[in-house]
């Protein structure tokens, strides 16, 4: 790998073009990637990027090694009753059930990605992020194309776990908030095409007593793949509260809040651009109960949020950001930990 320290580091996206890598620890600019005219980036993964091309394509960059894997193309989607159809470089129309989406662009498909250590197994989520999610897709390393997930129950009993307000991708393990908060757990192991609801009985909601006053996102803990609940103020960011699951909530489905304050990580740190935690590392400048914020909404921007680059630590109740960005003139900017 070239020159870049394994702590936690920025992906940056000036308005102007261009992607550089940004090393907090060593305040500077590690390596300047190059130019990707009119790509949009979905999501990231270790070294690698979901990128989405300006004829529509995607696929996965490693940023140091440059190897490139692309990805089925956004209409190859196996379902017994939706097409996707191609209409433009950037359009696409959907039918299913008999009725016809028009107006699909790229420039609202979002998405997630996980790759391996190795850089051998991928998995890859997107969705055209308008109102009414109706369904997202995945593939994975091997498959020739997309797998829906339907985010709508036809059972009108399971409406309260429709639609998608945030979601994180651990591996072949997908966590979706629902619209009420509801948490929802896929397996996507196992062939082409498969995926399971392994939720169990009761999906639980993630509902605080402020919830929708502010931001909020959820993440995994990667030691008990317990989720957790992220909340901060967006008009004045100068703190956060991390929840989890209040195991003395007996009805969740009638509780107005659901979940209990935590005040500590457990010896971990948390990149929620990748919604998940990591362990603390003092020799890497990873400290326990830090969390590294860039925006809230990340894989679902029906309000994009403004970015807020910042690392807060939960114990201290401290905050520190990196002013010398300021002048960049960021598009975006993404947390990453740089693999093998």
């Amino acid at each position: 790998m070239p020159q870049f320290s394994r702590s936690p580091g920025l992906m940056l996206f000036p308005k102007d073009g261009g992607f550089v890598l940004y090393d907090p620890k060593e305040d500077n600019i590690q390596r300047n990637v190059g130019d990707f005219p009119e790509c949009r980036f979905l999501a990231n993964s270790g070294n690698w990027l979901l990128v989405l091309d300006s004829g529509s394509s995607l696929y996965i960059i490693d940023v140091f090694s440059k190897e490139t894997i692309p990805l089925p193309s956004l209409e190859s989607i196996e379902s017994a009753d939706c097409i996707v159809k191609r209409v433009g470089d950037r359009e696409f129309i959907r039918e299913e059930s008999g009725a016809i989406y028009k107006d699909l662009s790229a420039d609202v498909v979002r998405g997630l990605l996980w790759v391996s250590e190795s850089g051998k197994e991928y998995v890859v989520l997107w969705l055209f992020d308008l109102p009414g999610h109706s369904y997202m897709s995945f593939c994975k390393n091997g498959d020739s194309h997309y797998t829906d997930i339907p985010l709508v129950f036809d059972d009108y009993a399971f409406h309260k776990y429709d639609g998608l307000s945030d979601m994180v991708l651990r591996g072949t393990r997908l966590y979706v908030s629902t619209s009420r908060r509801f948490v929802r757990v896929f397996d996507l192991s196992g062939p082409q095409g498969f995926f399971k609801d392994i939720t169990g009985q009761t999906p639980f909601p993630m509902l605080s007593r402020h919830d929708y006053a502010y931001d909020s996102s959820i993440a995994v803990t990667t030691s008990s793949g317990e989720v957790l609940l992220v909340e901060s103020d967006p008009s004045n960011r100068t703190w956060f509260r991390l929840y989890k699951k209040d195991p003395d909530v007996e009805d969740p489905d009638h509780a107005c809040h659901t979940v209990t304050e935590v005040h500590s990580l457990g010896g971990e740190a948390l990149l929620l651009d990748l919604g998940f935690t990591v362990p603390a590392n003092k020799a890497l400048g990873i400290k326990p109960d830090s969390i590294y914020f860039t925006r809230h909404f990340r894989p679902c921007h029906c309000s994009p949020r403004d970015l807020d680059i910042c690392v807060y630590n939960l114990a201290t109740k401290s905050l520190v950001r990196f002013p010398g960005l300021d002048k960049m003139n960021l598009m975006d900017a993404r947390w990453f930990l740089p693999g093998n």
